[in-house]
């Protein structure tokens, strides 16, 4: 039959897959030498980039859709609290402060959980 899958379909879909990715990034390779950094089109995309990152971690925190969903919407900022203090008391240590809201909402489930 014609438009039947056979054998050879999800080979030929991966193929034009890794051609495709291969293509943009060889493009990608070419394009870099001319760029220029330092420009405002730049920021503007780190902006951005910063700007949607923040926005998913406060979604997360205050409207979570999985697991997280379950613990309180208050041992969630208290935890988020103690991973920002732990952060700038720490010299800005990323580890440290994840560590620190990590191990808070742990230990708050926990202690929510025994009682």
């Amino acid at each position: 039959m014609i438009g039947e899958p056979t054998w050879m379909t999800p080979w030929l879909l991966l193929a034009v897959g890794f051609g495709a990715a291969l293509l943009t990034r060889g493009v990608g390779v070419l394009l870099s030498g001319r760029v220029e950094p330092e420009t405002p089109i730049f920021d503007w995309f780190a902006c951005v980039g910063q700007a949607l990152v923040g926005g998913l971690m406060v979604r997360a925190i205050f409207l979570p859709t999985t697991i997280l969903a379950e613990t309180p919407t208050l041992d969630r900022a208290i935890a988020v609290a103690v991973g920002f203090a732990v952060f700038f008391l720490s010299r800005q240590q990323l580890l440290a402060g994840t560590f620190a809201g990590v191990g808070t909402l742990t230990l708050l489930n926990l202690l929510r959980d025994s009682f």
